[in-house]
């Protein structure tokens, strides 16, 4: 293999992960704008339909029309009917409010409106007419409905009229909460009602009952718990007030029983103790009293201590009178002997007076001993006394705290019983003057309104969204045939998906036509034939599309085999006698035509070209040139005929063809076959191009046997036909035939199709400029 063709095939290999041969690359990216370039008409129909089938039902569709009312949650209404201040707190919670949403669309309120309008009678509510669409999916529901009656043996539905009113007003009920609308306005306390229906003014009107039926609800529903409430409390009233009077009458009864007399709430022997223990405090502090005067005095009397008599007597006036007549005669005495001595008269008299006076005091003070002794000793008296008061109450109080105990839990509970009793009365009281309190929670912010116009159905959106339904319909079987067109189409494909060079984009030729004169043919001055006439007198009419490259040089499809043919000189440079096998997947793919009118391109600019027909087993190109020929490839091969007694020249070209047989001699071990090998290396060293026709790959493995002897592979495709996996998988199990195959070459590519896959060529090369180009188009 040449430089070029190895290097192609070794950067593919390089750039490939995945796959047995190596050749498939990878996923190539999805052309959204392409599908939709190519599904466009696929789209605008699908969409057309759905613009159609909107109209249709915006034209027919009945006009709807809403009323709306709006009710605001009173926060000072709630506190004042609360009977408790939880119950006002939880009523602006969340769930609380979200809670009043499901009350105005309950069963329940429904019934309620529907009773107040008598709508379970109103028979043009309950069974209005069906618009069009309605009325034909009506009838259709009703159709099947009668088979499956019919197969089931079920009794036929009875009519409205004739159904009875509980189940009309059933039936009420549920269309007046499918057509309602309860939402609550953003964070706030208010909700908005919104009912809908073909009347204008029944729409009011429900509207207007909902919202008279909601707020009545409230208050019957205060009401009712309000006396439910109260006459649970009246019935545990009576009972507090029966046992908190049993309980009181226990205490009283236990206290007599066990002698347990109370005063001023206190048993009298606690109070009995307390005042003597008091008392003996008392008494005891009179007994130290006496007891240090007596003992003071006795000190006294016994020391002869005259200051200390002195400041004792101070309270005796005896003692007093004594002291005032001693303290004069000191007085004296001292004045004498400041004056006259110790020895002078007045002053010894004065001395002696001194001494009696206080002789007299201290016999007063002896005197008083006895009475200070009783004192004490009434003061002892007392306090024993005492003492054993305190110790005979104490011995009986020991004896009654076992059963001060139980009076005290029978006071307790007798005390419990009175408070709740007394709390239950008071809230008895507040919950009746509730019942007499008619005030809700809520309250109308914005009366119902009398729609006029229309709210529905929305034209212009439901217009829309039938086109929408229908675009989206459309891009679904688009999409569905994207995923259906598993044929390669551009040459991105070729190239990402098989790992192949993408060699020509091969234009469709129209049907096959008699043969023209050409340029080249009248220049030099005669028509184009074949030699040996002996083997075909004329050529088949479909020779045509076979002659084209002769007959018309200038056309698309000759410049796409020029393209081709300089792709294979550029894979196979500096090859002397190259062969070149042009091979396809599967029958009529226009492999044999591209073949021939490459074999005749080739010759037509002075290369020694022969052109075999490989397919032994169905040789339409020899069929299609020549007829029915006496002898071919494998008598030449088998020795049975000379090359020059079969080969046919193409004249005005210088094409050598060497046709094959009607039918195969010889099995596929034909291009296998030593003596084939040698037949080959002859035509390499006497022409310069040889080119064989192989069967199609899928069906028969000639291609494969002739490996050895091939250059390179042409593999031909049909444009959107031939599949992409089918072409993997074949290039992927078989890496031999992959090396040696120079490329892919789209034929019958429409041109015009091929520029919506994105393709440049489709574009530039062959759209607006191609009749500049090929003027012969």
């Amino acid at each position: 293999m040449n430089i070029l063709s190895q290097s192609h095939f070794e950067t593919a290999n390089g750039e490939a992960e995945s796959g047995t041969g190596g050749f498939r690359r990878s996923l190539p990216d999805f052309d959204i704008i392409g599908a939709l370039r190519r599904q466009m008409w696929v789209l605008i129909g699908a969409a057309g339909i759905g613009a159609i089938l909107g109209l249709g039902y915006v034209m027919q569709a009945t006009p709807i029309y809403s009323s709306s009312a709006s009710i605001l949650i009173d926060a000072k209404n709630v506190g004042m009917a609360a009977t408790t201040a939880l119950e006002g707190t939880l009523a602006f919670e969340t769930g609380a409010v979200d809670s009043q949403l499901q009350i105005m669309q309950s069963d329940k309120l429904a019934a309620s409106v529907a009773q107040r309008l008598g709508l379970q009678n109103n028979f043009a509510f309950l069974s209005p007419p069906p618009s069009l669409l309605g009325g034909i999916a009506q009838s259709f529901r009703g159709g099947i409905s009668s088979v499956v009656r019919v197969i089931s043996g079920a009794p036929a539905p009875t009519s409205i009229e004739q159904a009875p009113e509980a189940l009309r007003l059933l039936v009420a009920s549920n269309k007046l909460q499918g057509s309602l609308k309860v939402s609550r306005v953003g964070r706030a306390y208010v909700f908005a009602l919104e009912y809908s229906d073909r009347d204008p003014i029944l729409a009011q009107a429900i509207t207007g009952q909902y919202v008279n039926a909601y707020l009545e609800d409230q208050l019957d529903s205060k009401f009712d718990s309000t006396r439910r409430a109260t006459g649970w409390m009246e019935d545990r009233i009576r009972e507090l007030r029966s046992r908190s009077l049993a309980a009181d009458q226990a205490v009283q009864k236990y206290r007599a029983d066990n002698n347990l007399v109370a005063a001023s709430g206190r048993l009298i022997d606690e109070q009995s103790l307390t005042d003597a223990t008091t008392q003996l405090a008392t008494a005891r502090l009179s007994l130290d009293n006496a007891s240090a005067r007596y003992q003071r005095l006795k000190e006294i009397v016994d020391k002869q201590d005259t200051t200390a008599s002195i400041t004792e007597s101070a309270g005796n006036p005896n003692i007093a009178q004594l002291r005032g007549k001693y303290l004069d005669a000191a007085k004296l005495y001292s004045d004498m002997k400041a004056r006259y001595g110790d020895n002078h008269s007045v002053a010894i008299k004065a001395t002696k007076d001194m001494a009696e006076y206080e002789r007299l005091i201290f016999e007063e003070l002896k005197n008083q001993l006895p009475g200070y002794q009783s004192d004490v000793s009434i003061a002892q008296s007392r306090v024993n006394s005492i003492q054993q008061t305190i110790t005979d109450l104490r011995a009986r109080s020991v004896s009654n705290d076992s059963a001060m105990v139980k009076l005290r839990g029978l006071e307790q509970e007798s005390e419990s019983l009175k408070l709740l009793y007394s709390t239950f009365l008071q809230k008895s009281q507040e919950m009746q003057q509730q019942q007499s309190f008619p005030v809700t929670d809520s309250r109308i912010i914005s009366d119902p309104s009398l729609p006029i116009v229309p709210s529905g159905p929305q034209k212009t959106a439901f217009l829309i969204g039938f086109i929408f339904i229908g675009a989206a319909f459309g891009a679904g079987i688009g999409g569905l045939r994207e995923w259906r067109d598993r044929g390669v189409r551009t040459p991105a494909q070729v190239r990402d998906e098989l790992g192949l060079e993408f060699l020509a984009n091969i234009p469709i030729l129209d049907q096959p036509r008699s043969r023209e004169l050409n340029v080249a043919s009248i220049r030099r001055g005669k028509d184009i034939k074949f030699g040996k006439p002996e083997l075909s007198a004329t050529i088949n009419s479909d020779a045509g599309v076979l002659r084209e490259v002769v007959d018309r040089p200038l056309s698309q499809f000759s410049e796409a085999i020029r393209a081709l043919k300089i792709k294979i000189d550029l894979g196979l440079v500096g090859n002397k006698g190259m062969v070149v096998g042009l091979a396809s997947m599967f029958p009529d793919e226009g492999k044999s035509t591209i073949a021939k009118n490459l074999a005749s391109s080739l010759a037509f600019q002075g290369t020694r070209t022969i052109l075999i027909d490989g397919d032994l087993r169905n040789p339409s190109l020899t069929r299609s040139l020549v007829g029915s020929p006496k002898r071919g490839l494998i008598d030449v091969i088998n020795d049975r005929a000379e090359l020059n007694e079969v080969l046919v020249l193409e004249e005005g070209s210088g094409l050598a063809f060497l046709p094959g047989a009607t039918r195969a001699q010889q099995g596929n071990d034909l291009f296998s076959n030593p003596r084939t090998h040698q037949f080959i290396a002859k035509l390499r060293q006497r022409f310069d191009v040889v080119i064989i026709d192989f069967p199609p790959v899928a069906a028969l493995t000639d291609a494969f046997a002739a490996s050895g002897v091939v250059d390179g592979y042409v593999f031909v495709a049909h444009w959107g036909r031939t599949p992409r996996k089918s072409l993997q998988e074949f290039f992927d199990n078989n890496p031999r035939f992959s090396e040696k195959t120079l490329g892919l070459a789209l034929n019958k590519v429409d041109m015009k199709r091929l520029e919506r896959y994105g393709s440049a060529l489709g574009s530039a090369h062959y759209g607006k400029y191609a009749e500049k180009y090929f003027p012969s188009k």
